[in-house]
């Protein structure tokens, strides 16, 4: 790679990063999220490893006035594998808490300092901290569900995978050996295998070119760093990069695998990824809900500029209800 080229990305990855903490600072001050913290408790960088670095710390977003323990859910940023953090997505953190959740917002190393497997690793052990800790914080660990977006939703479905397939991989056999799988994940706008980026050239929605060429850009340059130089190809022994890969494998979970919701926008390059994860749970007989949202493009329910953000998050809180209680929860989206 050129520097010319290096520098780009560089240069192109900062404002996409200052975009983002830009966007978290301006909606914190906005009536619903004022009104939210008012009604909820924020427990900032607890480290859920020995001496964590701030990149292995999380967040809690709890309730007030609330009968304890409350459903969980634990939540895990996206931004590429090389961007944002908890920080970031402390808008999504509150919207769950003010419904009634305990939120566990996490961060994780980031590429390409931290190339994978560091990203998985430290997901599976926020996970591991979570379990062992939930009840403490007022959570019910009989109740845990695992959202991300984008990144976010490759590392839940990876994370979910190996709760429930036995595998070889060692982050696998820790993730297994925490005994436990998830009542449900949310895989949202997931990129959902990172290895062979062309591979969306050939499947991406119709959009105007000039976002086709600038999507399929930086599908590349993330699969590039998150996996390096290897990021074409995909090899048997990363199956937590690629988790879609090992669902429509040949594989059966050897636990019961969790409700899933899943959704994209039919305008996100990431679009087919999404149609083949539901086409493996069918195959699988995977309980799942999957949702495409007309017209809409990546991480859209994040910026709430459109109304189907609205139709989003009320058929996902909707979804997060299947199970509970009749009135235990309050939507107060």
């Amino acid at each position: 790679m050129t520097n010319s080229k290096l520098h780009y990305k560089k240069i192109r990855r900062y404002l996409f990063n200052q975009s983002f903490r830009i966007f978290a600072h301006a909606k914190s001050f906005s009536a619903y999220q004022r009104s939210a913290k008012r009604r909820c408790k924020i427990i900032k960088n607890i480290p859920y490893l020995p001496n964590g670095s701030p990149a292995q710390r999380l967040d809690i977003y709890r309730p007030l006035n609330c009968p304890l323990p409350r459903p969980v859910i634990m939540y895990i940023h996206g931004g590429g594998f090389t961007m944002c953090s908890k920080d970031t997505h402390q808008g999504v953190a509150l919207a769950y808490a003010n419904n009634g959740y305990v939120v566990f917002n996490i961060n994780y190393r980031l590429a390409p300092k931290h190339r994978y497997p560091a990203a998985i690793e430290d997901v599976a052990h926020a996970w591991h901290w979570i379990v062992k800790n939930a009840e403490r914080y007022g959570g019910d660990p009989e109740r845990i569900t695992i959202a991300g977006e984008s990144a976010g939703g490759n590392l839940t479905l990876a994370l979910a995978a190996a709760c429930s397939f036995r595998l070889k991989d060692p982050v696998a056999k820790f993730i297994w050996d925490v005994g436990v799988v998830p009542n449900k994940i949310m895989v949202l706008c997931g990129m959902l295998q990172v290895s062979n980026p062309h591979r969306l050239k050939n499947v991406c929605p119709p959009i105007n070119r000039l976002s086709r060429k600038l999507d399929l850009t930086i599908a590349r340059d993330v699969s590039r760093a998150y996996l390096g130089a290897e990021y074409k190809k995909f090899y048997p022994d990363r199956i937590l990069a690629d988790p879609l890969k090992l669902l429509e494998s040949e594989s059966k979970p050897d636990r019961l695998f969790p409700h899933t919701y899943a959704m994209v926008g039919t305008h996100d390059i990431l679009l087919d990824d999404t149609r083949r994860l539901e086409k493996a749970f069918t195959q699988k007989a995977i309980q799942n809900t999957v949702s495409f949202f007309p017209d809409q493009g990546h991480a859209f329910h994040l910026l709430g500029l459109s109304s189907q953000a609205k139709v989003f998050w009320k058929e996902n809180l909707t979804f997060l209800l299947m199970g509970c209680s009749s009135g235990q929860m309050k939507n107060r989206m």
